[in-house]
């Protein structure tokens, strides 16, 4: 399969096209930074300058330009901190839509740090047993994360990031020369030390053995230190090219020996945050990375394939959700939806054995499973399978949009038979009816207004599950009898009975 990613940062855009087999190759076709810098001034104003998004543009109509050039099968686009922090960012997703066909999706930090630590995780050779903190900075937000040999202890999210901490502390190059408490760079360390300790771990930031230093500010501050004949990237070094950089003029900083030019106006800020975070870690040595936001995307697309379905639905939900949105669904009613799908699934998980993965399914099918209801309320099950089959939804594959409408389909009671399923016999068709025995007792729960209901615990004793609910006793009335009527799937696939109190 052949796909591209893009990664839009803050201060650039990535754009990679790769091909993928299901036994794990990869093959790396086309690779391309463009400085667009997204950014400017957003940390300032809260808004997306109509430069910034017409020098996107841009470069997105060129990526598409290649991609159909390569025969891409596949686009993954995703926007990080400029784009999380810009009031107007959805007129430019519109835009990009527009112009491009191509779906591009703010993830939230938490996603950001994960795909970065996914990244630098499959490609890192060295895993150990003592702990070690991953540390990305980016131009709107760095990311940490600490994992023992390839295990995540804890990731989070801050907005640290380079470009966000020139525009808002230090302004000029050099900065104000002003000194005690009120000098930008005090200032800066107070903020970034403060940030970093009301977002840490429970417990404190622990001591670490080793930090592994992505993105591209980390690798130019290693560069100038190898020019400058240090080998390795010390807490020490990072102090000394402070001295060094808060003193000198944009000109001269780009005249010193291994100063990469894309970095040089943030470079100051950029080596301000990594001292404080190594200072918390107490670690004296950072070890660059080339891995990054992009290859933890692309690993996602690996697995997927691998894993036999060609797309990381969890990662695409907050389509899902918008698309809901759309058709009027209330917001309230959607977070019940998915409360009582995330609980019945991970409650249940010893009954049902299905992958973790699958529980974005049966979410998704919760979503839409009612949007027919404002086209027809009769037979309003055909007409969200249609909707479902139809939607405008970045990264479903031909086969999930058939598995989710198909759900959505028979959502309602009523007898399927193998015959019904259209799916080949084997895992996705067991596959199948265990998700849409769990999203008719979803439907069963959020009918009766589902702000109403709450499912306080999933009760399972040898050959029996029973519901514990709560809320408004009429609507917990109405539920209980719901769910038995819509039982029998359950009861059916699963070989326990099924009740609700």
């Amino acid at each position: 399969m052949r796909v591209a990613t893009i990664d839009l940062g803050t201060n650039a855009v990535r754009f990679d096209v790769h091909d993928l087999s299901s036994r794990g190759d990869v093959v790396r076709l086309h690779r391309e930074r463009l400085p667009v810098r997204l950014g400017e001034g957003v940390f300032q104003t809260g808004r997306l300058s109509a430069k910034a998004m017409g020098r996107t543009l841009v470069a997105f109509r060129s990526f598409k330009h290649t991609c159909d050039t390569l025969g891409v099968e596949k686009v993954t686009a995703f926007g990080t901190s400029a784009l999380r922090d810009s009031s107007n960012s959805d007129t430019f997703l519109r835009q990009v839509k527009r112009a491009t066909g191509i779906n591009l999706r703010i993830i939230s930090g938490r996603e950001e740090a994960q795909l970065i630590a996914q990244g630098i995780l499959a490609h890192e050779n060295k895993p150990t047993k003592t702990l070690t903190a991953l540390v990305d900075i980016g131009g709107g937000s760095v990311e940490i994360t600490l994992c023992r040999d390839r295990h995540v202890l804890y990731s989070a999210s801050f907005k640290l990031g380079a470009a966000r901490l020139q525009q808002v502390f230090l302004k000029t190059i050099p900065p104000s020369s002003a000194g005690g408490p009120n000098a930008p760079l005090a200032k800066l360390a107070r903020h970034v030390k403060s940030l970093l300790l009301e977002g840490g771990p429970r417990g404190g930031w622990p001591r670490v053995s080793r930090v592994l230093g992505s993105a591209g500010t980390i690798r130019a501050l290693a560069r100038v230190e190898k020019e400058e004949g240090e080998e390795t990237l010390t807490d020490r070094g990072v102090e000394r090219l402070i001295e060094r950089f808060r003193l000198l003029s944009l000109p001269k900083l780009l005249r010193v020996p291994g100063m990469d030019l894309k970095r040089a106006h943030t470079i100051l800020a950029g080596a301000c945050v990594l001292k404080e975070i190594v200072g918390l870690l107490d670690v004296s040595v950072i070890e660059p990375t080339d891995y990054s936001l992009r290859d933890g995307m692309l690993e996602e697309e690996v697995r997927a394939i691998q894993k036999g379905r060609s797309t990381a639905l969890g990662f695409h939900l907050p389509d899902v959700f918008r698309l809901a949105r759309r058709w009027g669904l209330e917001v309230r009613h959607l977070k019940h939806v998915e409360m009582f799908s995330r609980t019945l699934f991970s409650r249940l998980a010893p009954l049902h054995r299905l992958g973790r993965f699958w529980e974005d399914y049966l979410v998704a099918a919760g979503w839409f499973q009612d949007m027919g209801e404002k086209i027809s309320p009769v037979h309003h099950e055909r007409h969200s399978s249609y909707l479902v089959q139809n939607a405008d939804v970045s990264g479903l594959e031909p086969w999930e949009r058939d598995f989710i409408a198909q759900l959505v389909l028979w959502h309602k009671e009523g007898k399927i038979t193998s015959k019904d399923i259209p799916f080949p016999i084997g895992d996705k068709k067991a596959t199948f009816l265990k998700i849409l025995a769990l999203l008719r007792v979803v439907d069963a729960l959020e009918k009766p207004q589902a702000h109403w209901v709450s499912l306080r615990r999933v009760e399972r004793k040898r050959g029996a599950v029973r519901l514990l609910l709560s809320g408004q006793r009429s609507a917990v009335d109405l539920a209980i009898l719901r769910v038995e009527q819509k039982k029998e799937l359950f009861e059916k696939v699963f070989r326990v009975s099924l009740s609700a109190s």
